[in-house]
């Protein structure tokens, strides 16, 4: 969904004080400094995606044809162009005429803007090329939990299977919608991801394709004994429980397990974190039962852990990576192909 640029009020003045009263019968003086009070009012920043809306109604003639051919809304596409020529201080279309066509002022900005959108992409390129490792390299963007212990071990076999490439490893906490993003303009080449059913992705298959290369266990885990004994022998106490950050993937995953248990335990929080390999050396330390990822409790910062039961308090996630389709990286299209083959990992 397209966003509404900001604008942030930052001086209040009034037109009648400012302008009117001091300049009366200054029409052109007037105008002019009520333009730079409504600059200094709203500071308003111009948005690449204005002159790209720009030329596709340009040469469409069509605020309907060329939202559809931009991805947005009528409505939104509108309102982008109004700030455009706010920002500019020009009406740049002229809307009273069918197919909508450029004012004198916007036939004179047109050249201007498409050699800013050209520059600007061009500008792009050159820096994302030479944000790689090097020709061969791709850029992969995961969540923090599987850069630990699943990515090296899928950089191995994709180097046996593909040959030698270079690998850039991205574990940030973004939202869905950034990762998507940063696949369709390049920034990333894979994004890979656990993939539940408690977290359902609106994500289109037909522009970023998937697969699924691989699983993992959320699992509960205690130090030294076996969380189910000691969800056993609770007996209705309360448990020290470590819990995932409430807005964090694993949380929604956890809670589903929680709600489909054979009965409602006493869970007392008294730990949070975001990251699972903060809550298991949490755990580890002997603080309380803490939900985690197969992979973090059998990697165990190099020593497996007391084995933990299945169980009814478990649940199996897939691991499932995603591409723009229109990616033809000759090293993405190879480890894509790759990945057709069974046990990845």
């Amino acid at each position: 969904m397209a966003k509404r640029h900001k604008i942030t009020p930052t001086v209040q003045l009034q037109h009648s004080s400012c302008c009117h009263n001091l300049f009366r019968g200054q029409f052109i003086i007037r105008k002019i400094l009520c333009n730079f009070c409504i600059v200094l009012k709203y500071r308003v920043f111009m948005e690449l995606k204005w002159l790209e809306d720009l030329l596709s109604v340009a040469e469409i003639g069509s605020f309907s044809r060329a939202a559809e051919v931009r991805h947005v809304t009528q409505s939104a596409l509108s309102r982008r162009i109004q700030s455009l020529e706010l920002w500019i201080g020009a009406e740049l279309l002229d809307r009273s005429q069918h197919p909508i066509s450029l004012t004198a002022e916007g036939q004179n900005f047109i050249a201007v803007a498409r050699d800013i959108i050209a520059q600007s992409h061009d500008a792009k390129r050159r820096a994302m090329a030479s944000s790689r490792i090097a020709d061969t390299g791709v850029r992969i963007a995961c969540l923090h939990t599987l850069a630990l212990y699943f990515l090296p071990d899928l950089f191995t076999e994709l180097r046996r299977r593909v040959g030698p490439f270079e690998a850039a490893i991205v574990a940030e906490t973004r939202t869905i919608e950034e990762y998507l993003t940063a696949l369709a303009n390049g920034g990333s080449d894979f994004f890979i991801s656990y993939d539940h059913p408690s977290v359902t992705f609106d994500i289109d298959p037909v522009d970023f394709p998937s697969k699924v290369i691989g699983t993992d266990r959320m699992l509960p885990f205690h130090a030294g004994i076996p969380a189910a004994d000691v969800i056993r022998d609770a007996g209705g106490k309360p448990i020290p429980f470590l819990e995932f950050s409430k807005t964090s993937y694993m949380s929604h995953v956890v809670g589903s397990v929680l709600d489909a248990g054979p009965a409602k335990l006493n869970l007392m929080p008294i730990f949070r974190a975001s990251l699972a390999e903060s809550l298991f050396t949490a755990a580890r330390a002997g603080l309380g039962i803490a939900w985690l990822p197969e992979s973090i409790v059998n990697g165990g910062f190099g020593a497996r852990a007391t084995p933990q039961s299945d169980g009814p308090w478990s649940t199996t996630m897939k691991i499932r990576v995603y591409r723009a389709a229109r990616n033809n990286i000759r090293t993405v299209e190879a480890i894509w192909a790759a990945l057709d083959e069974p046990e990845i990992v």
